[in-house]
């Protein structure tokens, strides 16, 4: 027993030893590791400054009116992106060069000559296994022309571009394109912390050559319109006359999401229905076609999957009408929320809603009948009857889980006057008629006893 003992004790030593040894051996290597990729690190951000400094300097040695990018504003030689490789590592160099407007002599449009100076910023960034993702080495210099200041010609561009809450968007990613003139613009931007981006020394056109698209991640888009894209656009391509201002701004915001699920009715406790096609139209507006009918931003016919489900990504803050699509097989029979006149689909920025609908076999005469306090609030549970002349149908609202919440639908009707009877827990008894005419929706307000 006492050898045993001995031999057992030598194996823990020895596991705990080799434990030991692997934790210390763990924290050699990740040392190593660290060290290895901050050395990396270190020297590939050290050619990326001498890179950056290259450029800077070459562009200090250039004469001033050719300081400019291949397709920017001002124009010039430099390309706006380049690739140079360097310590066997990729680096992508981007050149922005600008007029500035200094408020020293006042801004445009009081300055006649906006086109005080240019500002050059370069940003060098590296791929690799240290590479420098969302963290560039970027070098900004001014360069004033010499002797007194002179105009560059051309007009000013300003772009704005706000949120919902009407509130600047910084680092907006601005695109402006403009092929029809001599030299080419083609140029992207970020917009500073007030939103602007601000160009003076545009070239100028009266032909609506200047086409401005605005992107951020996540967020909605907004661009200008062509008249062969939208007849009469809200938004059109922009014109920039000879020592004037063209302001134009632009509206985005963070994207939503809208889960949609289309059932059958409670009699199957609302079982999926699949493969439903609806229709989903916001409210806002890119013009107007060559009938004068509003050409809308979202306007979509979309269908639920096998399962009755489509979640609708990247939607815009915007209020949506729900509906649908004509020769429908289908008729609402209810939905949670509420999106049946008077109420849209109120999508505010970076949400995640979720819309749930009824559905039944469509007949050319029924009614929806929706009922409400004096708040306008749904009513659960409401009992109602319909009646006519040798016709006799009854029901409840659904309960406030359900995806016809307050609402109660009555098919297969006739093109006729019924009597409608409603009571609920708390209400007075309600007594009405309701004339049905096609597919017809009918609110009901009960009062409070």
């Amino acid at each position: 027993m006492k050898k045993n003992y001995s031999l057992g004790q030598s194996y823990l030593d020895i596991l705990i030893t080799i434990g030991v040894f692997l934790i210390l051996l763990h924290a050699i290597f990740t040392l190593v590791s660290a060290s290895y990729q901050f050395i990396n690190f270190t020297r590939a951000r050290t050619a990326a400054k001498h890179l950056a400094s290259e450029k800077i300097e070459t562009v200090h040695n250039m004469p001033y009116d050719e300081i400019g990018t291949v397709g920017g504003i001002p124009a010039g030689p430099l390309p706006q992106t380049e690739t140079v490789k360097r310590n066997n590592l990729n680096y992508t160099v981007k050149t922005s060069i600008v007029y500035i407007d200094d408020p020293f002599d006042s801004s445009a449009p009081d300055d006649l000559l906006p086109t005080d100076y240019k500002r050059v910023r370069v940003s060098v960034s590296w791929e690799g296994l240290a590479a420098s993702k969302t963290n560039p080495v970027t070098l900004i210099t001014d360069i004033a022309p010499q002797g007194v200041e002179t105009t560059a010609g051309g007009g000013t561009l300003s772009i704005l571009v706000f949120d919902s809450q009407a509130e600047p968007v910084p680092q907006a990613t601005v695109r402006i394109v403009a092929e029809s003139l001599t030299p080419t613009v083609n140029l992207t931007l970020e917009t500073a912390d007030n939103g602007r981006v601000i160009l003076p020394g545009a070239t100028t056109c009266s032909n609506n050559c200047y086409q401005i698209s605005v992107t951020k991640e996540d967020y909605s888009n907004d661009r200008t319109y062509s008249t062969e894209e939208i007849a009469n656009p809200n938004k059109p391509h922009q014109n920039v006359l000879e020592g004037n201002l063209t302001e134009i701004s632009f509206a985005i915001d963070k994207t939503s999401s809208l889960a949609v699920i289309s059932t059958q009715g409670k009699e199957t406790d609302f079982a999926p229905q699949p493969n439903v096609s609806f229709c989903l139209r916001g409210s806002k507006t890119l013009g107007a076609d060559i009938n004068d009918e509003p050409v809308y931003k979202f306007d979509q016919e979309l269908t639920t999957d096998s399962l009755g489900q489509l979640t609708i990504e990247s939607l815009e803050w915007d209020n949506y009408e729900f509906f649908l699509p004509d020769g429908s097989n289908w008729d609402i029979a209810g939905t949670n929320p509420l999106t049946i006149p008077p109420g849209p689909i109120i999508v505010l920025p970076d949400q995640s809603l979720q819309l749930g609908f009824v559905v039944q076999a469509h007949t050319n005469h029924s009614l929806l009948a929706i009922f409400k306090d004096s708040s306008s609030s749904l009513i659960a549970s409401a009992a109602a009857r319909l009646s006519a002349s040798g016709f006799e149908a009854s029901g409840s609202s659904g309960l406030s889980g359900d995806p016809d919440f307050g609402q109660l639908f009555f098919p297969g009707l006739n093109a006729q006057l019924y009597a409608l009877e409603a009571t609920a827990t708390g209400f007075l008894d309600y007594n009405g008629s309701v004339d049905i005419n096609g597919v017809t929706t009918e609110e009901i307000v009960l009062k409070t006893e």
